[in-house]
């Protein structure tokens, strides 16, 4: 059972298949979440991620999936578990792009989960912004 905690929405001029690329590449974490200290892949395909402290989850496993419209991260491995799921929609001659996070598990928090919303909505926020930013950019990132 998963509860949706919060969900952010941007428009950006980047292409979709350019988010897409990024996404699906856990590798390009670290060029726009800057908390994000090491991605290792493992021998299941999964990554395991690891980020600076303090940080709810400073170790967790990561596996991505995708459909046509959507990339997700599944986390599990740390005191919070969650899908992220980013969708991709086109409008005019912008790429909406969404993201909500859904937890999974709370093991371990040393906040309830509805004081932490707020909080882990805004830093989300702006990695969103970070991710956009990148995606807007001519940067090299991992294909």
């Amino acid at each position: 059972m998963s509860e949706n905690l919060f969900q952010n929405v941007i428009s950006t001029h980047a292409r979709p298949d350019r988010l897409r690329t990024i996404l699906v590449h856990p590798e390009n974490l670290p060029l726009w979440d800057e908390e994000i200290t090491q991605v290792v892949p493992t021998t299941t395909g999964n990554f395991q991620l690891t980020r600076r402290l303090p940080a709810l989850n400073e170790h967790e496993d990561l596996a991505v999936t995708t459909t046509a419209d959507q990339i997700v991260y599944h986390s599990q491995g740390g005191r919070l578990a969650y899908d992220l799921v980013f969708s991709l929609a086109t409008e005019a001659t912008h790429t909406i792009l969404t993201e909500e996070l859904r937890v999974t598990s709370t093991g371990g928090l040393p906040l309830p989960l509805r004081l932490l919303a707020p909080i882990a909505q805004q830093a989300f926020a702006q990695k969103l912004h970070h991710l956009t930013a990148l995606a807007e950019s001519s940067r090299e990132v991992l294909s």
